[in-house]
């Protein structure tokens, strides 16, 4: 597997320091781990020699821990703008970045429906 690169890690730091400055709870420290792990797992999707639909489970699995943590915490739904700049970051074509942030801005939508109800 790849080293993570510069990105990965700023990416990965800047998500622990805007959770740990936006409230000091446990649910809310909680929630930041997971969406943290969420970020990781998200950006370990592009590695280096991944066997074949490896990358989709690794999407499913960020998906997954990013919908407990907004779940847990509002707040989180910040990360999205974390993994919009990842995408930014990788340069990838405007299909390729709409296609991987699918589930989280569905993710993100939903619970700022759900909250504001």
């Amino acid at each position: 597997m790849q080293k993570p690169n510069f990105q990965t890690l700023a990416i990965f730091s800047l998500g622990l320091i805007t959770g740990i400055c936006i409230r000091f709870s446990f649910t809310i420290l909680l929630a930041m781990l997971l969406a943290t792990v969420s970020i990781f797992i998200y950006t370990m999707q592009d590695a280096e020699e991944l066997k074949k639909n490896q990358d989709k489970y690794f999407l499913i699995i960020s998906s997954l821990l990013y919908l407990v943590a907004v779940l847990l915490s509002i707040y989180l739904t910040a990360a999205l703008i974390l993994f919009v700049s990842y995408e930014f970051f990788q340069k990838r074509n405007f299909k390729t970045i709409i296609f991987r942030l699918l589930p989280f801005i569905i993710i993100t939508l939903l619970s700022l429906i759900m909250q504001h109800n």
